[in-house]
């Protein structure tokens, strides 16, 4: 039986048995945000696992090649002590993979720039957790603003407040795979110098002004393209560092 006051009226308070009415949310994004956040953010892991897996193989595809080639070049010059059958082979088989070498860094970087749009990406979506709620800040361990400062703390987890681009540069695998195009084109160059009878010193020569060009053009090209903050405003920058 419903129970009144003074007035005679019904009350609203629900019996022993009786389930208490909703709740609305005490935030503005509505009783949905959280189910919807959550399949977001899983989507968007799912597609950083999903670049990461084609970088690794892809890498994995070039190393492979590049090794068996060096394997088959080294038996033949072998049986031939390096003559001109090795040598036109070589000419042959080394440029097209070094073709594929420099197509894998330009994928390389440009999974690097993808991840780092995801990574500002979940970071607007753990900003929105916190609008949820808020005292869940202190469990954060990687950012959740779009800025620099909120990607070196999700991108490096290392206390940072900057990103640290040619160190993060040095140690990718686009790098590495920069460097090894960079040695292809200088061993190309050298084999198809002595190939015409240069000189040992102009050889070396032909090499490192072939290697340090190609290098510096392939990371520069890296490094221009892994800076997305430079066209993305961000919407949920940090607060100002205090004095």
């Amino acid at each position: 039986m419903d129970a009144t006051d003074d007035t005679g009226a019904t009350s609203s308070t629900p019996t022993d048995g009786g389930s208490p009415p909703p709740q609305a949310p005490s935030h503005s994004l509505g009783p949905d945000a959280v189910a919807i956040l959550s399949t977001e953010h899983w989507s968007l892991l799912s597609s950083r696992s999903l670049i990461w897996s084609e970088a690794m193989n892809r890498s994995t595809v070039f190393l492979s090649l590049l090794s068996a080639t060096m394997v088959a070049l080294a038996l033949l010059a072998d049986t031939n002590d390096f003559g001109r059958r090795t040598t036109t082979l070589a000419l042959v088989l080394l440029p097209i993979v070094l073709l594929l070498g420099v197509v894998t860094h330009v994928r390389l970087v440009q999974i690097n720039s993808e991840e780092v749009r995801t990574m500002l990406a979940m970071n607007r979506l753990r900003n929105a957790y916190l609008e949820i709620a808020p005292d869940l800040r202190p469990y954060f361990s990687t950012g959740f603003h779009d800025d620099e400062r909120g990607l070196a703390a999700s991108y490096l987890m290392s206390g940072t407040r900057r990103m640290r681009p040619w160190r993060q540069f040095l140690q990718a695998m686009a790098t590495l795979v920069a460097t090894v195009d960079a040695v292809l084109a200088a061993t190309i160059v050298v084999i198809a110098v002595q190939a015409a009878g240069a000189s040992t010193g102009l050889t070396v020569v032909a090499g490192v002004l072939v290697f340090l060009p190609v290098w510096v053009a392939l990371v520069f090209a890296q490094r221009q393209a892994l800076h997305p903050l430079r066209r993305i405003a961000p919407r949920f920058p940090s607060p100002p560092e205090g004095p």
